[in-house]
């Protein structure tokens, strides 16, 4: 139903109430006059019935619909589905009781003749005569009747708000009406021809990335190697790509950074090369042409592939794969000996650039944040030297012939873990 005439509903409701009156045995004897009056409005015919619209809300369900060959992106070409809310009640204008007696009866025909016809559509009738208002039929519409249930302190309330004492009614709610909508002036083609491409191999995936830390706990002899999803390499070592679908072309790894609008490819020097379901990189100083800074990025895979056609001409495909995250983590290549104001340097990168805040370095010390500040140093501060060196002093407390971990986050991406020991 598409309609901008909210009162075809309504006439349709009328007329079924009006029809079913007639034929009813126990009607009164007086004519009965059905109208779409509100309530207040019914003193001035004698054995009314009142069908009246009072509220209208929207249908939810209908909100977020996707409606064939209409642009859902402009909302003037989209029907709004809308349920109506109608109020029943009765008046007689007999002297009392009888009056009330009249009204109740009126009200109960009422009820029938809805409980008896809950929807109403082109084939809806009572003694021949068609329910649905003429302008609807043919076009497939349905009304569906639901009698609401409205608490009595509800009900109480909508009739003490105004002037009117408490009547005798019934809620009805009427679902689901289409407001009508304006026409497209605009279609999109036909589509006349269709183009299916297959991959040998599939289309590539990557599930995650994966690389190896290495450190040696003080006092033990050999190194730890632990193995880190998503991966967390410095500029120097290489990081692993896990997927499926990674053969059968020339691969090119791309990669996103931070604020970045779109990937870049990470160019030649990182050694990309690939193996079944794995692809492996080494992170260099540049990703194409900017600086590698510590922080978050994601990697992707485009596979280009070359197809043999018939009559031995080639196509050249090129399949990108989704993007995976993986981190850049500040190196530390040496910790220098701790002086006798307790300073230190640590060298590595990259530490700095021009186009990285002072204020997105962080350092710490055992579980002592230390506090960015200019030379000299005193006890728990640091600062960034140059983008390969790093001063620390030890904070207060720092106990002879220990060796403190230090940690270097930058970005959100921390280093290795470090000691530094204390002559």
């Amino acid at each position: 139903m598409a309609l901008l005439d909210l009162s075809l509903p309504t006439r349709s409701l009328v007329r079924l109430v009006d029809e079913f009156v007639k034929v009813s045995p126990v009607k009164p004897s007086q004519p009965v006059n059905v109208t779409s009056l509100p309530p207040d409005k019914l003193q001035e015919a004698d054995n009314s019935i009142g069908i009246y619209l009072y509220h209208v809300v929207e249908e939810a369900a209908y909100k977020n619909l996707t409606w064939s060959r209409r642009p859902t992106d402009d909302p003037r070409f989209v029907p709004l589905g809308v349920n109506l809310h109608y109020i029943v009640s009765a008046h007689s204008s007999m002297q009392e009781p009888h009056g009330a007696y009249r009204e109740q009866l009126l009200m109960g025909m009422v009820l029938k003749a809805m409980h008896d016809h809950p929807i109403i559509d082109d084939f809806t009738e009572i003694a021949g005569h068609k329910i649905l208002d003429p302008s609807l039929i043919g076009d497939e519409n349905t009304l569906k009747l639901a009698l609401r249930h409205v608490p009595v302190n509800e009900a109480v309330s909508y009739w003490t708000a105004g002037s009117q004492p408490l009547r005798l009614s019934a809620y009805y709610e009427v679902s689901v009406i289409l407001i009508e909508p304006d026409e497209p002036s605009t279609a999109v083609s036909r589509v006349l021809t269709t183009g299916i491409e297959t991959f040998i191999g599939g289309l590539p995936r990557l599930s995650t990335s994966r690389s190896t830390v290495t450190f040696t706990i003080p006092g033990e002899t050999s190194a730890r190697s632990v193995e880190v999803q998503p991966a967390q390499v410095a500029i120097g070592q290489e990081m692993t790509l896990i997927g499926s679908g990674l053969g059968g072309g020339a691969i090119e790894l791309r990669v996103r950074g931070p604020g970045w609008a779109d990937d870049v490819p990470v160019g030649p020097t990182w050694g990309v090369n690939g193996a079944g379901d794995l692809v492996y990189a080494t992170v260099q100083s540049l990703i194409d042409t900017r600086p590698t800074l510590p922080g978050s990025y994601t990697a992707s895979i485009a596979i280009t592939r070359i197809d043999q056609l018939p009559g031995g001409q080639t196509h050249t495909t090129v399949v990108p794969s989704n993007e995976t995250p993986f981190q850049i983590v500040p190196a530390v290549t040496t910790v220098g000996a701790v002086s006798a104001t307790g300073e230190f340097s640590v060298t590595g990168g990259l530490f700095a650039d021009p186009s990285l805040p002072t204020d997105h370095v962080r350092c710490s010390i055992a579980d002592v944040v230390l506090v960015q500040h200019a030379a000299p140093l005193s006890p728990g501060q640091f600062r960034v030297v140059s983008e390969t060196q790093i001063d620390m002093c030890l904070p207060g407390g720092a106990v002879s012939g220990t060796d403190l971990p230090f940690r270097i986050i930058i970005n959100g991406a921390e280093s290795a873990p470090q000691w530094v020991h204390i002559p």
